[in-house]
């Protein structure tokens, strides 16, 4: 029977800093121990624990109490073009690491493989599709998904939806709560024995050495703009955050005793409202005798569902929402005033102090008692050469290639950047001096190129899931201008007797950091 090992690292793990600040957290040793029978490698991750730590805004709210947590909607994200032009992407939780090693005490070094990051996030997307990719957990990053523009929340938030019950009665204990989340990084994401079955009783204590790149994840704050983002359904073409007019008869206070009723009908709230119950909120309205009450800000204190009480289900009642807040917005002066303008929107964090914590990294093994597990593995690895482009429009290298090599990956990334994303418009790639694509350009995204990518993976054994060559982008738009190109050179390399060498021209607007995988087949 499979049982579970969680084994800490051998660092002290902790560190809270602003988002490219961080300067401990770097480095991460955990211990495969040895004498311990079998481990399923493929079943067995590093989980890296994190969370966000809000810094509170300004305007927050006198009746912020201490058990809120989860007053701000924000994400961690990763950025692998960071400071650059691209927006940040939606990768696996892998590609926070740069360099990854393996040590067996009884065999030596397993694996050394360098620029993890930018070599995940090429072949992710290429074994992922986008479902895949937007509802997997092992990834960092949100989307822009059906629920509509701007109307995301965060992985970090336990959402509560609605706190009212049948009777009209709201459970004030009941409210959204901040977490700290495992970012799980599969140890076959990091190497090529990680889908193997591990013998720890001929391999002895084995050691894995990681470095990571924490300064590559920022704070995004997913919230803010549900008045001038509409929703929808059945042409509505309503904003998020916009409520309906209401007449109040005289010394009623709005947004108390009288709840927001917002104007979107929904038929799945749970899916589609953006706001939960414990979230800090800026409002506003205009009384027809008191005039405008400026923006109030004030946390959710509940929300209810269809009608003035949940005694009816979809699709009977009204199907809207209303919000109760803790603060008053206005209070009405005169017999029949009218509530107008009203709106409410997610209030954000101080963006400059928000700050990252790590709170642990470890290692979690699945033993398998009783099982025999080999005493030898084949398996594949990379050995990496990075090299500069020195913005060259028409850009030349000679690289030489072991006699085990038997495939090629070839990223093209901005300077100093780890994602895949700098543009290159057709290449050329010539091994002992024969052209493999009889002297024609293989040009990016046509089907030449195309064919090569088939031909890489057929000759893994692999089947692609995806052909797109786009990383899903977390920036505020949606369908095609949420698509990030990236520019994959995937190629297949003869197995020889001796060392290959493999020139590759590479034609762009000016090439930049170019680097080579060599897939090498190795036994252990």
């Amino acid at each position: 029977m499979e049982q579970i090992l969680k084994i800490q690292s051998e660092q002290g793990f902790s560190e809270t800093a602003k988002p490219t600040e961080f300067i401990n957290s770097k480095l991460i040793d955990l211990i495969i121990p040895g004498g311990m029978g079998a481990f399923d490698l493929s079943k067995s991750y590093v989980n890296i624990n994190m969370e966000c730590v809000n810094a509170p805004n300004a305007s927050e709210p006198a009746s912020v109490v201490a058990s809120d947590t989860a007053l701000y909607n924000n994400e961690i994200v990763y950025n692998g073009d960071l400071g650059g032009g691209n927006p940040s992407t939606i990768v696996p939780c892998s590609a926070i690491v740069r360099n990854a090693d393996m040590f067996s005490a009884n065999r030596g070094m397993v694996e050394s493989i360098r620029r993890v990051n930018t070599l995940r996030q090429v072949l992710w997307n290429f074994e992922n599709d986008k479902a895949e990719q937007h509802d997997g957990l092992d990834k960092i990053g949100t989307f822009q998904g059906r629920r509509g523009l701007n109307n995301r929340t965060s992985s970090l938030v336990q959402v509560i939806g609605s706190n009212v019950n049948v009777a009209g009665v709201s459970d004030t204990s009941k409210k959204a709560q901040g977490l700290s989340r495992d970012y799980r990084i599969p140890l076959s994401d990091l190497f090529g024995v990680g889908n193997a079955m591990w013998n720890s009783d001929v391999f002895g204590d084995t050691r894995i050495h990681l470095e990571i790149e924490p300064n590559l994840l920022s704070v995004a704050q997913l919230g803010g703009s549900e008045f001038t983002s509409t929703f929808d359904p059945a042409g509505q073409n309503l904003p998020f955050g916009k409520g309906d007019d209401v007449t109040l008869g005289g010394g009623v206070d709005f947004g108390t005793t009288s709840p927001i009723t917002l104007a979107i009908t929904y038929f799945n709230p749970q899916l589609d409202c953006p706001f939960y119950v414990g979230q800090a909120v800026k409002c506003s309205c205009t009384g027809s005798v008191a005039g405008g009450s400026g923006d109030v800000f004030s946390v959710i204190q509940a929300i209810e569902f269809y009608g003035a009480t949940n005694s009816t289900n979809p699709p009977a009642g009204d199907q809207k929402c209303r919000v109760t807040l803790r603060d008053k917005i206005i209070t009405s002066n005169g017999a029949g005033e009218t509530m107008t303008n009203v709106r409410i929107e997610a209030l954000l964090s101080a963006t400059a102090s928000d700050q990252i914590r790590i709170n642990r990294a470890e290692i979690v093994l699945s033993q398998m008692p009783g099982v025999n597990a080999p005493s030898s593995i084949d398996y594949r690895t990379y050995s990496t050469e990075e090299t500069q482009g020195n913005s060259l429009a028409s850009y030349n290298k000679q690289v030489i290639v072991e006699p085990n090599c038997q495939n090629l990956i070839i990223a093209h990334c901005p300077s100093g950047k780890t994602q895949p994303s700098r543009a290159w418009t057709s290449y050329r790639l010539a091994i002992n001096n024969e052209d493999i694509a009889g002297n024609r350009d293989i040009d990016f995204k046509k089907p030449l190129h195309e064919d090569r990518l088939l031909r890489f993976f057929q000759n893994r054994g692999q089947n692609v899931s995806n052909l797109t060559l786009n990383q899903i982008g977390t920036s505020e738009t949606q369908g095609a201008n949420n698509q990030i190109q990236y520019y994959p050179i995937l190629e297949t390399m003869p197995l020889t007797q001796s060392e290959k060498m493999v020139n590759l021209e590479l034609n762009s607007a000016g090439a930049q950091d170019v680097i080579f995988y060599k897939e090498l087949v190795r036994t252990i």
